[in-house]
């Protein structure tokens, strides 16, 4: 399926670019494969409802196409931008990483990722919930904890429970914290307001 969504992905990178109908030597070029094998994966992948292909004409996105592609294209921005904001890698890097990640991962590793990296500063998709926020970065509010390390489950931070945010404190079961940012920036919150 890897290969299926390499040709998905560079068939949107090119209609989007170009605001046409793709042709097969656009996509040897980006691919870096032979024309010919190209035309043998349009026709699977027209086969299996994923193109519209004619030959010496070109290929567009059917619209169940355009979805895998779009997905792909998602889950690249989620990883990208978790690797350069959050674990300080290169963008080079990151982007390799994400190249290799997109194809493996499922809707709920996405969404997992999603959630640590959402703020209203992101810009990895336009779909991230951004009722979650990272507790250090979170307005003052009520919030029900999603991810929490295991450092802080001493302190009963734990997934599930609720706690206020009022500046630099958090009140947890009626007792006041603060916490430093080493712990504040790993809790994962979701907005109750």
């Amino acid at each position: 399926m890897e290969r299926v969504e390499e040709y998905l992905e560079a068939i949107y990178d090119i209609q989007e670019k170009k605001k046409r109908v793709v042709k097969t030597n656009d996509l040897a070029k980006k691919l870096g494969v032979k024309p010919s094998s190209v035309t043998e994966m349009l026709l699977k992948l027209s086969e299996k409802g994923f193109v519209e292909y004619q030959p010496y004409y070109g290929v567009v996105l059917t619209d169940e196409g355009l979805g895998v592609a779009k997905r792909i294209k998602r889950f690249h921005r989620i990883f990208e931008t978790f690797f350069v904001d959050f674990l300080g890698l290169s963008k080079e890097e990151s982007h390799k990483l994400s190249c290799e990640l997109e194809h493996h991962v499922t809707d709920e590793v996405a969404e997992k990722v999603c959630m640590l990296i959402s703020s209203p500063e992101c810009m990895a998709c336009d779909e991230c919930n951004r009722s979650f926020h990272i507790l250090k970065n979170a307005p003052d509010g009520s919030y029900e904890i999603v991810v929490a390390p295991l450092i802080t489950k001493k302190l009963g931070f734990l997934p599930g429970k609720i706690l206020k945010k009022s500046g630099d404190n958090v009140f947890l079961d009626e007792e006041g914290f603060i916490l430093e940012d080493e712990f504040s920036s790993k809790i994962v919150v979701k907005s109750l307001d």
